[in-house]
């Protein structure tokens, strides 16, 4: 009797035990593919739509604002049961599938060519229905994974349980992705383990409490789908005729993932393409592009001897930069993949041009590569030609700045020349294009005493340590091409009077100065620069690339572009003060109210939502200026934000199991996050100033993304639960929900809006001030309790 009765009382224990296991693994298994689908998904929309970060901005707020409003409404389901969560893996594994499928036939649906490029309510709409069902379903199953299981009556403590463990299936998701899948498997083979995985998280819950037959038989079922999905070839027949619709009409010869993008190669008849995350790189032969972008600057030079190519060395350039005699070439490219298929796909003449002994091939960050020259203390280039695309997002942004231009001038001998080619316009220069290249020219010049710009199709920039090096004389650029023996087709007698007429010199003088230009500073001294309508782009304030939004969305017609034109011409002052008074009242309703205490709990969880997506933004554009690259730290840099996150609830779940929490502790949260955003103002105005090692910006940028996950997941936690201490099951997913509506509304404000505008530094002020904003409303509220 004894010996029943001692296993009548394991059998609770164990049933409790393997409900904790079940819950723990749905938990981690959602975070992971919350991290791992919204990383494919958002690479899958850029080969779609224009990858700058108004795209990504539009992403990540639809993103988060269905995940926000699936936990809402998840709320209104009252009861569940592992088993009726398992259906909500089966439909998540099923719509991974669907939505990246969904994502490929958007040109179809939307009626575009393939690389042409999306206007932003097009993008906006696609993306809104595109991404709903599976965005909604995550946030349902967030919040029944803490109505689902019985071994905890707390309600708030499932929530917070929830959070901590689906943070860190996001971090290690996060990890897992960038580093292990991301370099060996396509994006739609990282889907199909999304797929495998959810499905046999369906079959471990679904079996809780089923007879051994049939929960055998639910098991062998998910197996054979998966290896039968796999056997008969169905996934490789999805991913390709899922690609075809990308490139609908054109002979696509090959597609690749990097960990840097997709790439793809059209081969139709005798001109290849090759196109990046669905823009076009080059296409050869385009022998008026290569030609363009280095004779003008290397026959500006009297005798180019070393030149520096940073990007755009295939498709041409090299080979027509070897005309010029005895040229030794440093080419800087950044994916190895890319130069491999190069010379795969490319000529003969061009691969030879590639392993030419004067042309050594760097794979490194353009940036990166400039910054360890200086650190040589040498000037060992005659010529640079920055080869890239338009600044269009702020990334590349970074090789167009006052700081990065000072760089290369650093770099540049005596007399040496750089340049740059701009898309533009031959015969009508818009405002929005005038603003444009404007700012580049007042950046430009404020490093090099002498700059000149060429009109075209694509304008020149061409500047210089030294004055009265420069030239835009037709007649003088034909003398050196006869000069040097060098056989052109484009860049010659016949077609340079045209383009060098002084006729469009001069206009496009006028478009972009507002009169003619001063070629050098001590002319541009007489004149009152400031009173220009363009900025200076700079590291901090990388404004080239809001102006080249509004230049992109101007081809749209569409309500987007005097709303950017309007907000480009508001001072920061204003974005400021509006952005405080909307904040102010709304912790004055929420105070107002009878249940003032919840009230500004969500407020607080609000708040770090919108805080911790802006930081996590800055600090990973400020770690891209100041270290130089990214992309291989991107997933670092996820990983221990989820991770902070996961460590913060982890601190505050502690606390809350010995009842040692209260509102005066959210006060104290907060405060901390006032501190950690001074602190991170501080640190990225000292970076500014000083050029710390490499070692030293990424100890301590990944020290303050860690610290702002701890300080985010800490108020998450806290917050929720003083909000749903006395609170049902109805409002399980409230606290989430808000926490996720704050981080979408954030998203597109700052990778969109307020970081080009206001740049870092005044950003970091905007939301310190309402942090500040809500710490005082808290401290005032425990006042008068």
């Amino acid at each position: 009797m004894k010996n029943l009765s001692n296993r009548s009382e394991e059998e609770p224990d164990l049933k409790m035990s393997a409900d904790k296991l079940r819950f723990l693994l749905s938990a981690v298994i959602l975070g992971f593919t919350c991290m791992t689908s919204q990383i494919v998904l958002f690479r899958e929309m850029m080969i779609t739509f224009y990858g700058n970060e108004l795209s990504f901005g539009v992403m990540l707020f639809v993103w988060l604002f269905w995940g926000g409003v699936g936990a809402f409404c998840g709320n209104k389901i009252t009861k569940s049961n592992p088993k009726s969560l398992s259906f909500c893996y089966l439909s998540i594994s099923a719509l991974a599938l669907l939505t990246v499928i969904a994502v490929r036939h958007s040109k179809l649906i939307l009626g575009t060519a393939p690389a042409e490029i999306v206007g932003f309510f097009p993008m906006l709409l696609f993306s809104f229905l595109g991404m709903s069902l599976f965005c909604f379903l995550l946030g349902i199953t967030f919040v029944l994974n803490s109505k689902s299981w019985e071994f905890d009556q707390s309600l708030v403590f499932l929530v917070n349980r929830v959070y901590l463990w689906e943070s860190l299936g996001t971090g290690l998701g996060g990890f897992f992705t960038t580093f292990i899948l991301i370099p060996h498997l396509s994006n739609f083979q990282i889907t199909v383990i999304l797929f495998s995985l959810n499905l046999l998280s369906f079959a471990y819950l679904l079996s809780k409490g089923l007879k051994k037959a049939i929960k055998a038989a639910v098991w062998v079922l998910a197996i054979l789908v998966i290896i039968g999905f796999k056997g008969v070839g169905l996934d490789s027949k999805l991913d390709h005729f899922s690609l075809g619709k990308i490139w609908k009409g054109l002979p696509l010869i090959h597609s690749e993932d990097t960990k840097y993008g997709n790439v793809a190669v059209v081969k139709k008849h005798e001109q290849i393409t090759f196109y990046e995350n669905g823009l076009m790189l080059f296409s050869y032969p385009d022998e008026y592009s290569s030609e363009e972008a280095v004779h003008f600057v290397l026959l500006e030079h009297p005798n180019p001897k070393r030149l520096l190519l940073i990007g755009g060395g295939l498709g041409g350039a090299v080979t027509q930069a070897l005309k010029h005699k005895n040229l030794r070439i440093d080419l800087v490219e950044l994916d190895p993949r890319l130069v491999n298929m190069g010379k795969i796909y490319l000529p003969e003449e061009e691969v030879r041009s590639l392993e030419n002994p004067l042309v050594r091939i760097h794979f490194k960050d353009g940036r990166l590569f400039v910054k360890e020259r200086l650190k040589e203390k040498s000037k060992p280039y005659d010529v640079i030609i920055v080869n890239l695309p338009d600044p269009h997002t702020a990334q590349l942004c970074r090789f167009f700045t006052f700081e990065f231009f000072k760089m290369i001038r650093s770099i540049l001998n005596e007399g040496g020349i750089f340049s740059f080619p701009v898309t533009s316009a031959e015969n009508y220069i818009s405002e929005e294009l005038g603003l444009y290249l404007s700012a580049l020219y007042r950046t430009l010049r404020l490093t090099f005493p002498e700059v000149v710009v060429l009109p075209g199709s694509n304008n020149i920039f061409l500047a210089s340590p030294k004055q009265d090096v420069l030239f835009d004389s037709w007649q003088k650029f034909v003398k050196r091409i006869k000069g040097r023996g060098i056989s052109t087709k484009f860049v010659n007698e016949h077609f340079l009077p045209d383009r060098l007429s002084p006729i469009r010199i001069d206009y496009l003088r006028n478009s972009i100065y507002g009169e003619t230009w001063p070629r050098t500073q001590a002319e541009g001294a007489s004149r009152t620069i400031t009173s220009d309508k363009s900025r200076i782009n700079s590291d901090l304030k990388p404004i080239s690339y809001f102006y080249n939004t509004i230049l992109w969305s101007k081809q749209f017609q569409s309500i987007e572009k005097p709303v950017f034109l309007f907000l480009s011409k508001i001072k920061p002052f204003w974005f400021v003060g509006v952005m405080a008074i909307i904040f102010i009242l709304g912790f004055l309703l929420c105070s107002a109210g009878r249940s003032r205490l919840s009230s500004l709990a969500l407020s607080a969880i609000f708040m770090a939502g919108f805080t911790s997506i802006f930081l996590e933004i800055i600090i990973v554009l400020s770690f891209q200026i100041f270290y130089g690259y990214i992309y291989s730290k991107i997933g670092l840099i996820l990983t221990l934000f989820m991770l902070g996150l996961a460590l913060g609830a982890f601190l505050i779940q502690k606390r809350a199991s010995q009842k040692r929490i209260n509102f005066g502790n959210l006060i104290r949260i907060q405060l901390f996050q006032v501190i950690l955003v001074s602190l991170l103002l501080s640190l990225i105005l000292y970076f500014s100033k000083v050029s710390p090692p490499e070692f030293v910006v990424e100890f301590f940028l990944l020290l303050f993304i860690t610290l702002s996950g701890i300080i985010g997941g800490m108020e998450f936690t806290l917050a929720n639960h003083l909000f749903l201490e006395k609170k049902t099951t109805k409002k399980a997913g409230t606290g989430y929900s808000i926490d996720l509506l704050g981080s979408s509304l954030s998203s597109i404000l700052a990778a969109a809006i307020l970081i080009p505008l206001l740049g870092i530094p005044i950003t970091l002020i905007m939301i310190l001030l309402l942090n500040f904003i809500c710490l005082f409303f808290l401290f005032a509220q425990r006042r008068v309790t």
